[in-house]
């Protein structure tokens, strides 16, 4: 039933989009023995958990973070429905990780255990889509890190939305509004909360933004790429990715 219920859904086309056959996002969503409701501000995974699972956004966004020594928050990146919250701890589980996962708004999670991932990866086309699902956070990381290095405060906001836009659109999430506080934004350019208040109300006095609307809300998709010099092929990985077929060999006879 939960297949059948998810196979079309964003997780569904994320997998797709990675390369997995149709077969194998059945296979992966039968996996699924527990889905878990998260209110928006709450943990989903804590920065010391060391449950032997992983945990899969069906639904609403998350953000990765990791605390710094003066208890502020750094937002290291966002996740949407579709994305894994936390497939490093699975790859490397014995490097100590700090990163924990907060829900930004109420979220709908699946959990798959370790033993369960273990039968997954048996499947080749399948085991090569996760490899590029890692592939995509760590450009994702790369591209942060250089979006954070230089640029003026403008061109890092309209950069990490511009980003966000693209990465919703990916799994058929199709809206203006993005579902961030300009504490989350801050959190995650490496700006004042002060700063990127007058950063949003400059975009918003640009006709970047909704004026009409506290949330923010993208209304000039153009301008705002134009702003950022968004150049969005590092998140066509996975569709790039997919001209390296995998051929399985038989040789049972």
């Amino acid at each position: 039933m939960f297949a059948d219920c998810w196979s079309g859904s964003s997780l569904g086309l994320k997998l797709k989009g990675l390369g997995a056959q149709a077969d194998d996002v059945d296979i992966f969503l039968r996996a699924v023995k527990r889905r878990v409701s998260v209110p928006a501000h709450d943990n989903v995974i804590g920065e010391a958990d060391t449950a032997a699972q992983v945990r899969v956004l069906l639904a609403g966004t998350t953000c990765s973070y990791q605390r710094k020594e003066d208890g502020t928050r750094s937002i290291v990146s966002f996740q949407h429905p579709g994305d894994f919250c936390d497939l490093h701890r699975y790859i490397m589980p014995d490097v100590k990780s700090v990163i924990g996962v907060q829900a930004l708004t109420d979220c709908t999670v699946a959990v798959i255990g370790y033993r369960d991932m273990d039968k997954l990866l048996s499947r080749p086309t399948l085991a090569s889509a996760l490899w590029r699902a890692s592939m995509l956070e760590a450009l994702i990381y790369r591209e942060r890190l250089s979006s954070m290095g230089g640029g003026t405060a403008l061109k890092r906001v309209a950069h990490l939305l511009c980003e966000q836009l693209a990465r919703q659109e990916a799994v058929g999430i199709h809206a203006p509004h993005l579902p961030f506080s300009q504490i989350d934004v801050a959190d995650a350019a490496g700006l004042s909360i002060v700063h990127v208040n007058r950063t949003i109300q400059t975009l918003r006095g640009l006709n970047v933004l909704s004026k009409a609307s506290r949330a923010i809300e993208v209304v000039d998709r153009k301008q705002l790429a134009k702003i950022a010099e968004f150049d969005g092929r590092y998140l066509s990985m996975p569709a790039l990715a997919l001209k390296w077929a995998v051929q399985i060999e038989d040789t049972r006879n």
